[in-house]
This record gives C-alpha cells, structure tokens and sequence, in this order.
C-alpha cells in the first residue's frame, strides 16, 4: 500500500487535516487511514508524531516508507520543518509544503507560503481542516504527486 506522511510540529493540525482529507469527495475512505484515490490506487495516511517531539526518532522510521511528505506549517517559525523539508527530499519522497491552520491567518496563509515557497523552492498549499478551504487542491497535489512516482518507478 502507497503512504502520506503528515509530518509537523505538535498541535500544528496533523490529525485534523488526515480526518480532513479521509471524509473529502475526491477520497473513499475505507477504515482508519486507508483510503482509494481514483486513478493512483490504495493508500494509507500515516499521522506521524510531532517533528518537535522528544520521540521524533519515530517521526523518522515512518518517514523511511514514505512517497509523500506533507510538511505542516503552522505559523512563521518554521526552520524545524525546513530542516524536515531537506530530510524528507533526502530519503526520496515528494514533499509537499502544508500552511495549515490557514483560517488562522488574516490572508488565509498567503504570506507565510510565499515565505516557505522563498527559502525552499516548493509550491505551498494553504488548508483549514476546520472550513475545509484547500483541501481540494491539497487533495489534487497529492494524486499529482503519487502520479509522478507510479510513472517515475516504471
């Protein structure tokens, strides 16, 4: 079965954003995290344990099996998850950058993302679990990127 990794900081939304995704249209939800997506097949979400964790070691054995990382960025402090950003690529999985929590924000993220896409070259997805904005569109760079993988593993 294909993996999501959702990594972040504790408190950062992990959970929320993985309940998010897994009662989303674009998905069918089978039980727990495991779930179909039309076209890229069975894939399992795996919520890890926040990077900033005393125990973050198991943040990095789930990041082993990882295809897709989903780096949350919850606020403007941010070098922990670009440390994470660099780990992830550096194990082979395609990295999306997350600003989560973005109905926090009163530009719904806007500026942190294009502060994250400046120091580390990736597109950003801005997303609130709670109202459900960018979920489609964190939804659609998943299957990109899972996409990718199947035709790069060819």
């Amino acid at each position: 079965m294909r993996q999501v990794g959702i990594f972040g900081k504790r408190k950062s939304g992990k959970s929320a954003l993985m309940y998010a995704l897994m009662n989303h249209k674009f998905m069918n939800a089978a039980k727990y995290s495991a779930m179909e997506i039309g076209g890229v097949g069975k894939i399992m979400l795996v919520d890890t344990v926040g990077v900033d964790a005393e125990s973050s070691s198991s943040a990095e054995k789930s990041a082993e099996s990882i295809e897709v990382a989903l780096m949350l960025i919850s606020n403007e402090s941010f070098e922990l998850e670009l440390a994470w950003l660099t780990k992830l690529k550096k194990r082979g999985a395609a990295v999306i950058a997350v600003i989560t929590q973005s109905d926090k924000f009163a530009d719904g993220g806007q500026s942190l993302a294009a502060a994250v896409k400046e120091v580390s070259a990736l597109d950003t997805v801005c997303v609130s679990a709670k109202t459900g904005a960018g979920i489609d569109e964190l939804g659609n760079q998943i299957i990109l990127k899972l996409s990718e993988e199947r035709r790069e593993s060819r």
